[in-house]
């Protein structure tokens, strides 16, 4: 059993629950309930797996390993899917590499690059013809053509003055640019296991260790999700946004180009679109 598995560890290493709370930022109580097996008193599926991780990660344990054996003790059929997939994306890949080089032999390459650099003058020829036609014509035509009429008159003062203005006004009837995407910038003051989000996309899952600055993008919506979010201090588009939250605390924010907004009202967007 998972749980087992953690708490024989942590009794090796001599550690205590208080010490794996310090060292990960977990509470104490989310360390007993994954001991225990018993799941129930977690945030949710995500932040188990972060737990998981981060517990294991902080016992110098296969992190991979802990969360697989979460999978197949607690989702049998996920974790089925999950192995299967990996073994097709394997035997892929294996197929791939057998595939013969894209040059068999050396005259095979030396034919192809021969073959390219006379393709490479003939075009060079084209062009070359082309440019002393253009020319050609354009001298004829040029010794044909009547004189060239005298410019027209300069605008008066009073048009001259008028331009200015007529910019201006036309400067203030641009509306003003919309921001284009969102960028955050996280400062981790100490541990913390995250997860974060861009346009739908899971572009980060791990722990961020103290002192580490992380910068993240997305075009439409920024979900990031914090195991302590006392210890993370974002900035949003250039813009400090403080702490996510308490210390201890686990905290998801979303950012869209227009600021922060609750998952509540993110719903009711993607819900009209």
């Amino acid at each position: 059993m998972l749980g087992d598995m953690l708490r024989s560890e942590r009794e090796r290493q001599g550690l205590s629950i208080r010490d794996i709370e310090k060292g990960t930022s977990i509470r104490a109580l989310y360390i007993e309930s994954i001991e225990a097996g018993d799941y129930s008193q977690l945030p949710g599926e995500v932040y188990t797996k972060g737990f998981i991780r981060n517990y294991a990660n902080f016992l110098k344990m296969d992190a991979d390993a802990m969360v697989k054996h979460y999978m197949e003790e607690n989702h049998p059929e996920k974790a089925a899917q999950q192995e299967a997939a990996a073994q097709q994306a394997a035997t892929e890949t294996a197929k791939k590499v057998e595939k013969e080089p894209a040059f068999s032999t050396g005259s095979d390459f030396r034919e192809r690059v021969e073959k390219s650099h006379k393709n490479q003058n003939l075009l060079l020829i084209a062009v070359l013809v082309l440019v002393v036609a253009a020319g050609a014509f354009y001298l004829l035509n040029s010794d044909s053509k009547p004189a060239a009429k005298s410019p027209a008159p300069a605008q008066t003062s009073s048009q001259q003055a008028k331009a200015p203005a007529s910019e201006q006004s036309e400067k203030k009837a641009e509306a003003p640019k919309k921001a284009e995407g969102v960028e955050v910038v996280a400062k981790v003051t100490d541990a913390c296991w995250t997860q974060v989000k861009a346009d739908g996309k899971t572009v980060y899952e791990g722990t961020l260790q103290k002192g580490k600055t992380e910068t993240w993008k997305a075009k439409e919506k920024l979900v990031i999700v914090a195991g302590n979010a006392g210890a993370v201090e974002l900035k949003i588009n250039g813009k400090d946004s403080g702490k996510m939250g308490a210390q201890g605390q686990v905290a998801e924010k979303i950012y869209t180009p227009e600021g922060e907004t609750s998952a509540a009202n993110q719903s009711k967007k993607d819900s009209k679109k």
